[in-house]
């Protein structure tokens, strides 16, 4: 687990040095489902790109046990429970795909090798969120 954390922080890294990296992962996302656009319509875009940024970090930390990334982690399984966002189990998948996507965009050492990891690290954070639900 900690060489695709690895791997996975510098892919990160070198897809948020593009520009248009969360401006495509939005795009993607908005895109995926008639749920996640209905869900998003009264967002503020920009600053969810902020909260999204943020996110992402604490998501590659979590696995490690990072106690802020922890934290973290917590407050959204906190908020996306059924009694906050309702953000049901079924709706992360939507948000994982379009996260690959634009990273496959975005990263140009994104291979399938790549996607495996990230798809590792991430889930550690969704199962843990998705238990709160």
């Amino acid at each position: 687990m900690k060489e695709d954390i690895s791997k996975v922080r510098l892919s990160y890294g070198r897809a948020i040095s593009r520009r248009q990296f969360m401006n495509r992962f939005y795009e993607l996302f908005m895109n995926s489902s008639p749920i996640v656009a209905h869900k998003l319509a009264a967002t503020d875009i920009e600053k969810q790109q902020e909260l999204l940024s943020q996110a992402v970090n604490m998501v590659i930390l979590f696995p490690q046990g990072n106690k802020i990334a922890t934290n973290a982690i917590k407050r959204i399984r906190e908020s996306h429970h059924r009694d906050g966002l309702d953000i049901k189990p079924e709706y992360y998948s939507f948000w994982v795909d379009s996260l690959v996507m634009a990273l496959a965009e975005h990263d140009p050492e994104f291979d399938n090798e790549l996607e495996q990891a990230w798809r590792k690290v991430v889930q550690n954070a969704i199962d843990y969120i998705v238990e709160g639900y």
